[in-house]
C-alpha cells in the first residue's frame, strides 16, 4: 500500500495487463507537490493466510498470493492500470471515499474500497499502524488528505533462494551468494545493503580468514529472519 500525502511520484510497476502494482520514486529535483511512502505488512511463510495457497501452489504460494492481490487491485481500479485509491481515514473507517485529493500517479486513479483488497489480518495491521503508531510518532501523519494507493506488493521477493546459514552460499552450489531483496533476504534499501555487507564479510572471511583486521561483527539476522 503506497501513501501519497513533497518530492515524490507514484509509478506503475505491473508486469501483466490484468494486474496492478505500484512503487514510489522521486525525480532528481525532488520538487513535486507530493510525497510517497510504502506501508508494508510482513507475510511470513508460516502465516495462516497462506495456508490455502500452499495447498494449491506449494512453494509458489507466496508468488500466487502476491499475484492475487495485484489482480484484485486491477479489478477494483477498473482495468487499464488505473489504481484504486482511498483516503487514509476512510480506509480505517471501512468506507469508500466520496472525494479524493490529487494524485501523482499519471495513469489514473479511482476511489475504491481498498480495505477489502487484502485479507483481514493485513488490513487490521495497516489500520493499527496508521492510528496507533505512525500518528503517535509523527503527529499529523494520519490525515484525511493522505491517499492510499493499492497495491505495493514487491518490497521483497515472494520466493527465497535457500542458502547455508553459516557460509551464506546457495544450497548445492559453489561460489553463489544469494542476497538482498531479489533473493528474498531483505525488504528495503537499508536491509538489502546490510545483507550485502554480511555476504561481503563472509566472502572476505573465506579469502582472508576471520582474524583479518577491521572485521565487522556479524549480526544475528538481517532483513526477514524467517
Amino acid at each position: 500500500m503506497t501513501n501519497n500525502p513533497q518530492g515524490g511520484q507514484i509509478v506503475p510497476s505491473s508486469t501483466e495487463p490484468e494486474e496492478v502494482c505500484v512503487n514510489g520514486m522521486s525525480f532528481s529535483r525532488r520538487d513535486s507537490q507530493w510525497a510517497n511512502s510504502a506501508l508494508v505488512v510482513t507475510v511470513a511463510p508460516d502465516d495462516k493466510i497462506l495456508e490455502s495457497y500452499k495447498e494449491e501452489h506449494g512453494v509458489l504460494a507466496g508468488l500466487e498470493f502476491q499475484r492475487e492481490m495485484e489482480r484484485r487491485a486491477s479489478i477494483f481500479g477498473g482495468g487499464n492500470f488505473t489504481v484504486p485509491v482511498q483516503r487514509m481515514t476512510d480506509f480505517c473507517d471501512g468506507k469508500i471515499s466520496s472525494t479524493i485529493p490529487s494524485s501523482s500517479y499519471r495513469l489514473g486513479v479511482k476511489s475504491a474500497p481498498c480495505h477489502e483488497i487484502y485479507p483481514e489480518p493485513i488490513t487490521n495491521a495497516l489500520r493499527d499502524a496508521l492510528t496507533n503508531h505512525f500518528q503517535k510518532q509523527m503527529p499529523g501523519y494520519f490525515h484525511e488528505d493522505g491517499l492510499l494507493h493499492a497495491v505495493e506488493t514487491r518490497t521483497s521477493s515472494p520466493l527465497r533462494i535457500a542458502r547455508d546459514t553459516d557460509t551464506l552460499l546457495a544450497i548445492g552450489t559453489t561460489n553463489l551468494y544469494p542476497s538482498g531483496e531479489g533473493a528474498g533476504y531483505a525488504g528495503g534499501i537499508v536491509s538489502a545493503a546490510v545483507d550485502g555487507i554480511n555476504v561481503a564479510e563472509t566472502i572476505l572471511d573465506k579469502i582472508c580468514g576471520e582474524s583479518r583486521p577491521n572485521r565487522m561483527k556479524k549480526s544475528k539476522s538481517v532483513g526477514f529472519s524467517y
